[in-house]
């Protein structure tokens, strides 16, 4: 299958824009060195008129026509790459210029430059030499406890656009009461630029513990004698839980490397959702960690109009609450929610704010996961995507009817208004 990335660089509008561009930037370098400015007569003097074609170049590029090439490269190619992005969009531009740009002391003359074929060699080059086969250094991504099992990691974790991540077993954390932790370690490949490689590594880094947090809360590893665990540690999970969650964890991913759709749609809720929860598992502040949260929640479950946290709370509770009995029980903990947050975000001290603040956490991990799980339900039956406001206005059908929507499965985050 021909490379995303070398079918738009090769489209014919894109090469003559690009090309004829880098003439005119020949042709206005071309003019400052017959014609110099007084500026660049004093440079000459100082640095001598070896730098005389160098000087003018520099001025075409940082005067002249280079912002066309750049345009042009941004909108034909990189804001069109599928996510994640293989290439940065400086490195397309830098690999185009070393090739195009003129000797330090030499001038190529202007008739005889062939930009077409220079063109060509950037497309050869960035083939060959800038989306090489690259791996990243191994990263973690959670803790793992030990319990005496060794877990081959040899199928890929996930994969998109060409990106393969996969995990690569243990590496020794530390000891705690009753055994050990150990990180679990992964990492990513695929034929991309050495800093999209790079960048991919941080960003998997900060994105993954955050999914796995989402799944690892709703089904949390029991007797590690290890204490509450903070929002701001990596997660904690157990190898067997990433095995049976690998497509909720793939879907999430999934999610967050799409491209948002114009409309309101499910996808694109859950996308939002991700990017929230990621931002607010990194948050050092607690009432901002706990607004993230709860705006997440909005995300995936909201509606516009009046009595907006009250029709949400009733979302919630249809969605993740089968006993009706409970269901006033979570419309209020919903709310409760919904107000610290406000008072929070108000400057108003919150009793036990860091503990308010894993609690929505915890409801938000089980808002999404149910999301994602639904959708995939629908999927497999073979039915058409539900919009967001089919899903509200069935929730609001089933108010009254015990049960959960088709796909959502019980979970521990009742716990939170049943304790």
């Amino acid at each position: 299958m021909a490379d995303q990335i070398i079918e738009l660089l090769k489209n014919n509008k894109l090469c003559a824009k690009v090309v004829q561009a880098i003439n005119d930037v020949y042709n206005y370098a071309g003019t400052l060195h017959d014609n110099p400015t007084d500026d660049m007569e004093e440079d000459l003097e100082r640095f001598g008129e070896e730098s005389r074609w160098e000087e003018a170049w520099w001025r075409a590029e940082t005067f002249g026509e280079v912002e066309r090439i750049k345009k042009a490269f941004r909108q034909d190619v990189f804001e069109k790459l599928s996510k994640p992005r293989r290439i940065s969009f400086e490195e397309i531009v830098e690999a185009f210029l070393s090739l195009a740009k003129p000797g330090e002391y030499s001038w190529p003359g202007l008739e005889s430059e062939d930009f077409d074929n220079t063109y060509e060699i950037f497309i050869n080059y960035v083939n060959n030499h800038i989306l090489s086969y690259r791996r990243s250094t191994p990263f973690p991504i959670c803790l793992v406890p030990d319990d005496g099992k060794d877990y081959e990691w040899e199928d890929t974790l996930w994969s998109k656009n060409g990106v393969r991540l996969h995990l690569l077993g243990r590496s020794y954390f530390k000891r705690i009461h009753g055994g050990k932790l150990f990180h679990l370690l992964a990492a990513v490949d695929g034929h991309m630029s050495n800093a999209a490689c790079e960048w991919l590594q941080a960003e998997i880094g900060r994105t993954l513990p955050s999914v796995i947090r989402s799944v690892a809360l709703l089904d949390p590893v029991k007797n590690t004698n290890r204490g509450p665990q903070h929002i701001e540690e990596l997660p904690l999970a157990s190898e067997p839980l990433l095995q049976r969650k690998k497509v909720l964890i793939q879907r999430s991913l999934d999610a967050y490397y799409s491209e948002p759709t114009k409309k309101d749609s499910i996808d694109r809720r859950i996308r939002n959702a991700v990017h929230l929860l990621i931002e607010s598992d990194e948050q050092s502040n607690d009432a901002v960690g706990l607004a993230l949260s709860i705006v997440a929640v909005d995300a995936l479950l909201g509606e516009k109009g009046t009595e907006m946290t009250e029709k949400l709370a009733d979302n919630v509770a249809v969605l993740l609450e089968p006993k009706l009995s409970k269901r006033n029980n979570t419309t209020k903990f919903v709310k409760d929610l919904c107000n610290l947050r406000s008072r929070a975000l108000h400057g108003e001290k919150i009793e036990a704010e860091s503990y308010t603040r894993e609690q929505a956490r915890h409801l938000a991990a089980g808002v999404l996961i149910g999301m994602i799980s639904r959708r995939d339900f629908l999927h497999r039956l073979g039915n058409n995507p539900e919009g967001p406001q089919e899903l509200l206005q069935g929730l609001r059908e089933m108010r009254f009817d015990p049960g959960q929507p088709m796909g959502v499965d019980e979970s521990n985050v009742r716990e939170l208004w049943r304790s």
